[in-house]
C-alpha cells in the first residue's frame, strides 16, 4: 500500500490548506473543517451534476448547481489565504443563501431545504469569541429559514420545473447526499476533538513532567521526590517495609564551575546523572533535589545490597573521565545513607539523617559513603 503514500500526502496538504506550524489545535481543527466542507460540498455538487446529466433531458439543475459549488470553493480560498474567521463567515452565509437559493429555485421536491440541518449544526462548532455574539445568529438563523421555506412552498411554485420521470431520482439522491453531508461533518468534527483532546493531554503530560523534573538532568526534582518519600514513609510505617535514603552530592563542584564555567558544571551534572541511572536498579527512585545535590530512595533489598549499589555508582562516577573541550575534568562524590526505623516519626527524619551522613562523607575526606549511625 506504500504506492498511495503520495496520494495520502498530497490529499492532506490540500485539506490543510492555510495551516502553519504556529496554528493552534482548536484553529487549525476548524480550518480542516471548512476546507473539507468545500471541497465535499463541491464533489457532491459534481456528482449531483452526474446524475442529472444522465437521467434528465433539462440541465438546469446543473448549471446552477454547479455555480453553487464554485461559489462554496470561496472559503477554501480565503482559508488559503489565512482570512480564517472570514472563511468560516463566508462559508455559512453561503451555505444559508445557497440552500434557500436552490429550494426556492427547484422547490421542495429536491429537498434542499433540509441542507439547513447541517448547517445549525455546523454553526455550533464553528466559534469561540471572534465574532462575539453574531455567532449566535448563524447558530440559529437555520431554523426560521427552514420554516419560511415550507411557508414558501405552500405559497409559490417553482421558478425552474423538472419535468419527466427522473425527479423522483434525483429528489432521492439530494437526500443522500445531505445525509452524507451530515456524516462527514461530524466525523470531521469528531476527529478534530479527538486531536484536540489529544493534544490537551499531551499538553497536560508536559506540565506534569515540568511540575516534577528538574530541566537540565531530566531526574526528579525535590517537590516530586518530597512527595514520593512521604508516600513511601508511610507506607514503610504501616507494614514495617524496608526503605533507605541515600544523599550525595559531587566533591569540590564550586571550584569545578569556577575553573571551566557554569557550561562545564551543567555537563558534569548531566553526566552524573546518565551514571546514576546507568547504575541504580529500576526499583531505586533517583532525584536532583537543590545544585550539585542527588538523593536516591531504596525501597528494596537490605544494608549490604544498598552499599553495594552506593558504591558501584561511587566509582562509576569516580572512573568516568568526563571530556569537557580539550580538557579531562576528574569527578568524584560523596554518600551518605540512612534507613527506615519505626520510631522515626517522618520521613523529614529521614532527610536528616541522611544529610548528616553525608556531612559526616565531606569531613572525613570525600569521595566516600558514610552511614547515619544515630
Amino acid at each position: 500500500m506504500h504506492y498511495l503514500n503520495p496520494v495520502v500526502t498530497r490529499l492532506r496538504k490540500v485539506i490543510e490548506a492555510g495551516l502553519t506550524p504556529q496554528t493552534d489545535l482548536w484553529l487549525a481543527g476548524k480550518i480542516r473543517l471548512v476546507n473539507m466542507m468545500c471541497l465535499v460540498n463541491f464533489i457532491l455538487v459534481l456528482a449531483m451534476m452526474g446524475v442529472d446529466l444522465i437521467v434528465s433531458s433539462n440541465h438546469d439543475l446543473s448549471l446552477i448547481a454547479g455555480c453553487v459549488g464554485l461559489i462554496m470553493l470561496l472559503p477554501y480560498y480565503l482559508n488559503a489565504r489565512r482570512r480564517y474567521i472570514s472563511a468560516r463567515v463566508v462559508f455559512l452565509s453561503l451555505a444559508y443563501l445557497s440552500i434557500c437559493a436552490l429550494a426556492v429555485i427547484f422547490g421542495k421536491d429536491f429537498l434542499f431545504q433540509y441542507y439547513l440541518v447541517p448547517g445549525v449544526g455546523m454553526s455550533l462548532i464553528f466559534f469561540r469569541n471572534e465574532i462575539g455574539n453574531y455567532k449566535w445568529i448563524f447558530t440559529f438563523v437555520g431554523i426560521p429559514l427552514w420554516m419560511l421555506l415550507e411557508v414558501w412552498f405552500t405559497q409559490y411554485p417553482p421558478l425552474v420545473v423538472i419535468e419527466g420521470g427522473f425527479v423522483g431520482f434525483i429528489s432521492y439522491f439530494s437526500g443522500l447526499l445531505i445525509f452524507i453531508t451530515a456524516i462527514v461533518m461530524f466525523a470531521t468534527f469528531t476527529r478534530e476533538s479527538d486531536r484536540h483532546l489529544e493534544g490537551i493531554h499531551e499538553v497536560n503530560s508536559q506540565l506534569r513532567d515540568m511540575a516534577s523534573k528538574d530541566p537540565l538532568t531530566g531526574l526528579y526534582n525535590r517537590r516530586f521526590i518530597a512527595d514520593k518519600l512521604s508516600r513511601l514513609f508511610n507506607l514503610a510505617k504501616q507494614d514495617n517495609r524496608f526503605m533507605a535514603l541515600a544523599m550525595f552530592d559531587m566533591d569540590h563542584f564550586k571550584r569545578i564551575n569556577d575553573t571551566y564555567g557554569h557550561d562545564a558544571g551543567d555537563k558534569v551534572l548531566q553526566t552524573v546523572s546518565k551514571l546514576a541511572r546507568d547504575n541504580l536498579r529500576e526499583t531505586d527512585l533517583l532525584a536532583r533535589i537543590g545544585g550539585e545535590e542527588f538523593c536516591i530512595v531504596f525501597t528494596s533489598g537490605d544494608r549490604n545490597k544498598i552499599q553495594q549499589v552506593i558504591e558501584r555508582l561511587r566509582s562509576a562516577i569516580m572512573n568516568y573521565p568526563l571530556q569537557y573541550e580539550q580538557t579531562t575534568i576528574h569527578i568524584s562524590a560523596s554518600f551518605g545513607v540512612a534507613y527506615f526505623a519505626q520510631e522515626l516519626t517522618g520521613y523529614e527524619a529521614l532527610f536528616k539523617h541522611a544529610d548528616q551522613a553525608l556531612y559526616q562523607a565531606k569531613e572525613s575526606g570525600r569521595n566516600r559513603l558514610c552511614e547515619y549511625t544515630g
